[in-house]
């Protein structure tokens, strides 16, 4: 080959380099765009919303204060009439005591009235009550004698009962004691439902298991490429979210785009994946993230 032809293959082959880094240099160019553009809308949103908290935060202190002017000019109002009323109370207690003293002495009169015409009937009644008894206790003594029969009578009557009786309560000992027995078979037929109920349920939550450590695996393999939402949920310790943020610089090919948010609320951060890597997988192997959980088009992480 002539030297001519070696330098048209070297041009060549260093236009075709060109042209390479060229394409190259024009792809990044367009992904910092695309997430530039991204980082300009995010931050126009939470502008937008700080914006959103000052007015609500401005209106919640002008009707503070007119509530606590209004709530003042109330007080004054009902300081007032508490006056006006402990006054009227006054008098109307000076007025009910000098009534309340005059009806205590017309009711002593009235009392002593009473007391007198109390005796009286009291002694009236003792010399009533004196006959009643003579009377009563010879209608007792009657009733005595008619209750010594009558009892003398169910003697009798109770001695044939309580034969009666034994007999009744043998045969009752008899059937408690076939009842006994179907009880202890019940028993033991309940405790073997419960015990093959028991295994059922240990089952199916073990399969329950098992299905969800599928989904866990099948979601730690998946693959991401692109830019990706992840939000840090509440509440975050500042020391985990800077090494987080630390954690996600040294991934290889993923590149931490912005972070958003307070601590006091949930924080998100914007990623981009320059090729398919297992994002999920890789957040659960940070030794301080507890739990990574995919929820639509988001990461929704928790911090230990």
């Amino acid at each position: 080959m002539s030297d001519k032809a070696e330098a048209k293959r070297k041009l060549r082959e260093a236009e075709e380099r060109i042209k390479e880094e060229l394409r190259e240099v024009k792809e990044m160019a367009k992904r910092e765009a695309k997430e530039a553009d991204v980082r300009a809308k995010w931050e126009a949103e939470m502008a937008k919303e700080e914006a959103k908290k000052a007015k609500e935060a401005e209106k919640r202190a002008k009707k503070e204060a007119e509530l606590a002017a209004r709530k003042e000019a109330e007080e004054a109002k009902k300081a007032k009439e508490a006056e006006k009323r402990v006054n009227k109370e006054a008098e109307l207690a000076a007025r009910e005591k000098a009534e309340r003293e005059a009806e205590e002495a017309k009711e002593r009169a009235r009392l002593e009235a009473e007391e007198a015409k109390k005796a009286k009937e009291a002694e009236k009644r003792v010399n009533k009550e004196a006959e009643l008894a003579a009377k009563e206790k010879a209608e007792r003594e009657a009733e005595e004698a008619k209750e010594r029969a009558r009892l003398e009578a169910e003697e009798a009557e109770k001695r044939d009962e309580e034969e009666a009786e034994l007999a009744a309560k043998e045969r009752a000992e008899r059937e408690d004691e076939e009842a006994k027995k179907t009880e202890e078979a019940v028993v033991v037929a309940n405790e073997e439902a419960e015990l093959a109920t028991e295994e059922k349920a240990k089952e199916e939550t073990e399969e329950a298991e098992e299905k969800d450590k599928k989904e866990a695996e099948a979601v730690s393999a998946e693959l991401y490429e692109g830019m990706m939402e992840l939000v840090i949920l509440s509440p975050v310790d500042v020391g985990n979210m800077q090494k987080l943020e630390e954690a996600l610089r040294h991934v290889q090919d993923l590149r931490l785009i912005l972070v958003g948010g307070s601590l006091g609320e949930n924080i998100k951060m914007v990623v981009s994946a320059g090729k398919p890597i297992p994002l999920v997988n890789i957040l659960r192997e940070v030794p301080f993230v507890e739990q990574v959980v995919k929820k639509d088009k988001e990461l929704q992480v928790s911090l230990k």
